[in-house]
């Protein structure tokens, strides 16, 4: 079997380089360099580039440069790493920024590891003053972060280092590398060797994603939709939701494992399935009903553009108030599986639309590209 060189490290990080290694380093501090003084100096002062210069003259292996240079020092020289790229995910807080910069500057110098780049990423809202925002939003920016990396390097080419930062942040980075095929690093500061977590077989039911297409996008786009937007939640859908109940309604949120949810079917499926322009096309047709306005314009358009769409009809829209508004979704009926469009302006109206390859996957794959190209 084939091992595959990983030449991308995404690397957690947390602040205790700064205030909990350099700033506290006396002459009695066990393992002290030799530029101790210099170093703590440099760090009193917020001189960025200067904390670089001496942590360079410091082993890379040595307990004062911190958890993040300790790790990469032990996962360059991983059998299966050729390191090139290293990216950096810092929190949103002026010690995560300050941690950030002396880690790129420091690894820009670091010649002997001829890498090709060193990224800087904030995470928006990773932070501990807002507990609320940490566990909903930095958390699940965390995980679209970091997806969207795998995704552009290709998982077989990343690893994550998972060793600093919060806790949460490092179990989130974990079941990340787990849930998307990435292999995992890690090594406590007691530890003399790195901890290594192959990829294990995690698989989501992606017929849950189908079925739901159209809500999961609008709350990735829109971040908090109310009952009234939503309708009746199924419990199989609410563990990928965080719910709170204020006063009369209930508002959703994507949470981080929803988020996770979507960036691990954008890594397996990271093209749409073939949707080859479909034959003999025919215009939508339309029930002699009332439609909202602009209904009939943006059937025709969703038809027009997108090729392979073989027709499009309209649908009897009885549970008005349940209809969203744009949005596509799976339904499963006697007959099959039917690609449903759902559209609203005052009113809501629904339609299907009629594809050569009416499989379950290809009819998600459908699903999840007009969400894309069509939600407002």
């Amino acid at each position: 079997m084939t091992r595959t060189t990983r030449h991308t490290l995404l690397c957690t990080v947390g602040t205790s380089l700064l205030d909990a290694n350099l700033r506290r380093l006396t002459e009695t501090t066990p393992e002290r360099p030799a530029n101790w003084e210099a170093l703590r100096r440099a760090a009193d002062e917020r001189d960025w580039p200067r904390v670089a210069a001496e942590l360079l003259r410091v082993p890379p292996d040595a307990r004062p440069c911190g958890a993040e240079i300790n790790t990469v020092e032990h996962i360059r020289r991983h059998k299966d790493v050729d390191l090139q790229r290293i990216v950096f995910l810092v929190s949103d807080t002026e010690a995560g920024r300050d941690t950030g910069e002396v880690l790129r500057r420091y690894f820009e110098a670091r010649t002997d590891l001829s890498l090709h780049e060193v990224r800087v990423e904030v995470i928006e809202a990773l932070q501990d003053e807002r507990p609320w925002d940490f566990k909903q939003h930095g958390l699940r920016n965390l995980v679209r972060t970091m997806g969207r990396y795998i995704r552009a390097y290709g998982a077989g080419q990343v690893a994550i280092d998972a060793t600093g930062g919060y806790k949460a942040q490092i179990a989130i980075a974990a079941l990340v590398g787990q849930a998307l095929g990435v292999p995992v690093f890690y090594k406590h500061e007691r530890f003399g060797s790195l901890i290594d977590f192959p990829p294990m077989p995690v698989a989501f039911d992606y017929a849950l994603l189908g079925e739901h297409a159209g809500l999961l996008a609008a709350l990735e786009t829109h971040g908090t939709l109310s009952d009234e937007d939503t309708g009746d939640i199924p419990d199989k859908l609410r563990v990928l939701l965080t719910e709170v109940r204020v006063d009369s309604h209930t508002l959703y949120e994507l949470s981080p494992i929803g988020q996770l949810f979507l960036e691990t079917y954008r890594t397996r499926h990271p093209k749409p399935v073939s949707l080859p322009p479909a034959d003999n096309r025919r215009p939508p047709r339309f029930r002699d009903d009332h439609y909202p306005t602009g209904f009939r314009d943006f059937v025709e358009k969703v038809w027009r553009e997108n090729e392979w769409i073989s027709s499009a009809h309209s649908l009897p829209y009885d549970k008005q108030k349940g209809i969203p508004g744009i949005g596509f979704f799976v339904r499963e009926t006697p007959e099959g599986f039917e690609l449903i469009g759902t559209y609203r302006r005052d009113f809501g109206a629904r339609f299907r639309l009629l594809i050569p390859d009416a499989s379950p996957e290809t009819l998600t794959h459908a699903a999840v590209l007009l969400n894309e190209r069509y939600l407002p």
